[in-house]
C-alpha cells in the first residue's frame, strides 16, 4: 500500500479475499482509509474475489457459489467494489460449469492460465488465444457467453523479469548510465522483443503481460522502483510501442476501443 501512494500510475490486482482479509483485520484505520483510496481511484482492484480461487475438478456447484459469495459480500460491504472479470490462473484444468457461473454472476471477462500443450499451440499458432467461451452450447445456445483470454507463459512474470528479493536471481533494471550495473538498455530490448513474440499469438494492440507470481510483492519497494525504471527507458527508447501499468480491467476496456 506504501508504494502505491508513492506513485499515481502504480496499479495492483488482488485476487483471493481469504488472504486479504487476514491483512485487513490487522490494519489501523488510517491505512484502511488509505487502501479505500486506492480502490475509489481504481489504482487498486480486485478479479474473481471470491474466498479463492476454487477447485474446478471436483467441486460442487453450492461450494463454488459460495465461495464467490463469501468474497463479493466482503468488498459490498468494506469497499462498494462490485467485481466482473474472473481469474483462475493456478487451478489445474477448466470446466464448463465455471465459465457458466462467471457468466451468470455478470462477469463480462474470465483469464486463466493453464492449458493443455496441444490446445495451447494450436491457439497460438491461429491467434486465438482470446474467444468468446459459450459454455454448455448444446443446451444453452447463445444465452451464456463470456470472453476469455488464456496467457501463453502462465502467470508470472516473463523471464528474465522477475523482481522479487525472494528469487535467487535478482536482476533489477539500473537505468542510470553512470554506473557500472547499467542494464537498462538490453533489459527494455528484451522486453521489446517478448512483446513481439507475444503479438504473434494474440489479436489487437493491446497485450497483457502478467508481472507477480506466488508470494511475489514481498518487497514491493523492489518490484515497483524496477519496474518504474523498466517503463520509463522503455518509453523513452521506443515511439512505436508504449509500456504501462495496467490491470484487466482496463485491458477489457482496451478491447472495447
Amino acid at each position: 500500500m506504501r508504494e502505491l501512494l508513492k506513485d499515481e500510475r502504480r496499479t495492483f490486482t488482488q485476487v483471493e479475499m481469504k488472504f486479504f482479509t487476514m491483512w485487513w483485520e490487522r490494519q489501523t484505520e488510517q491505512t484502511r482509509e488509505d487502501v479505500r483510496k486506492l480502490v475509489k481511484e481504481r489504482r487498486l482492484v480486485f478479479v474473481n474475489a471470491g474466498w479463492a480461487m476454487m477447485d474446478e475438478a471436483c467441486t460442487h456447484h453450492d461450494d463454488m457459489m459460495n465461495n464467490m459469495m463469501i468474497g463479493h459480500e466482503f468488498l459490498r460491504k468494506e469497499f462498494d467494489f462490485v467485481p466482473s472479470i474472473g481469474w483462475h490462473v493456478d487451478p489445474f484444468g477448466h470446466s464448463a460449469a465455471t465459465p457458466r457461473l462467471m457468466a451468470d454472476m455478470g462477469f463480462e471477462a474470465w483469464f486463466f492460465a493453464r492449458i493443455d500443450y496441444e490446445d495451447q499451440e494450436r491457439r497460438m499458432k491461429n491467434k486465438e488465444m482470446q474467444w468468446v467461451w459459450k459454455p454448455m452450447h448444446d443446451a444453452l445456445g447463445d444465452q451464456v457467453e463470456i470472453l476469455t483470454t488464456t496467457f501463453q507463459d502462465m502467470y508470472w512474470y516473463p523471464q528474465p523479469f522477475d523482481n522479487d528479493v525472494r528469487e535467487e536471481i535478482n536482476d533489477n533494471v539500473i537505468a542510470d548510465e553512470r554506473l557500472t550495473t547499467f542494464n537498462a538498455k538490453s533489459r527494455v530490448s528484451d522486453l521489446r522483443d517478448y512483446a513481439l513474440h507475444m503479438q504473434q499469438h494474440y489479436r489487437g494492440n493491446h497485450m497483457f503481460i502478467p508481472w507477480g507470481e506466488d508470494f511475489a510483492y514481498t518487497n514491493a519497494f523492489n518490484n515497483f522502483k524496477s519496474t518504474d525504471a523498466l517503463i520509463d527507458y522503455f518509453n523513452d527508447t521506443y515511439d512505436d510501442m508504449t509500456v504501462l501499468y495496467s490491470n484487466p480491467y482496463k485491458l477489457v476496456e482496451a478491447w472495447k476501443d
